[in-house]
């Protein structure tokens, strides 16, 4: 009998992130209704950061389609998928700067 289970199921962990993704692209749309008019900014970084949320589901499918091709160990893998998370997440902090700009910097 062998009786060796993962740590972890991928599939479970895909599916709560499909719900975690659909939950916060709900709040997101709900903060944007919601405080479209008000203008807060701590408002409006909440939903930008709800609704990156929202991207979690569609690149663990990305992380997890460039790990079944290449394979667990593949340093290919590694840097792929550093290069993309690398990528996103500059891509990001440009965007959270145009939208937000530092303005009380302090001399």
């Amino acid at each position: 009998m062998d009786d060796t289970r993962e740590l972890v199921d991928a599939s479970k962990v895909g599916a709560a992130l499909a719900v975690l993704s659909c939950v916060a692209l709900l709040l997101s749309l709900g903060f944007a209704i919601t405080f479209r008019s008000r203008g807060s900014a701590a408002l409006k970084k909440g939903a930008l950061l709800a609704g990156a949320a929202v991207l979690t589901w569609p690149l663990w499918l990305v992380y997890n389609a460039i790990e079944d091709h290449f394979g667990l160990d593949s340093v290919a893998a590694l840097l792929l998928n550093l290069a993309l998370f690398a990528v996103i997440g500059t891509a990001g902090g440009f965007l959270m700067r145009c939208l937000w700009p530092v303005t009380d910097v302090k001399d």
